[in-house]
């Protein structure tokens, strides 16, 4: 992965983060060896589990995001935002 490009990886892992398992410490040194973070450290789910996942390399600190509930559904609907910037055209 090429670290000048902003990545971004969403979606439901599986795994929840509010408790230390061999499969969230696992996820977690992957994501490490891509320099990923994740974005959200609190419960994404009505049942209290962190299983909705936001990794990025992207400066996060300028990049927000927000949850919010929802009535049809168990996982709460989560956005994030972060500005995309095109190189200067430096072909004449």
């Amino acid at each position: 992965m090429p670290s000048h490009c902003p990545t971004v990886i969403i979606g439901n892992f599986n795994i929840n983060f509010l408790t230390k398992t061999n499969q969230s410490s696992a996820l977690q040194a992957f994501m490490n060896k891509y320099i990923l973070k994740l974005t959200i450290i609190e419960s994404t789910t009505i049942d209290d589990t962190q299983i909705d996942h936001i990794w990025t390399n992207a400066p996060i600190q300028q990049c927000p995001f927000k949850m919010t509930q929802a009535y049809w559904i168990d996982h709460k609907p989560i956005y994030f935002s972060f500005k995309f910037v095109l190189p200067h055209n430096t072909t004449k």
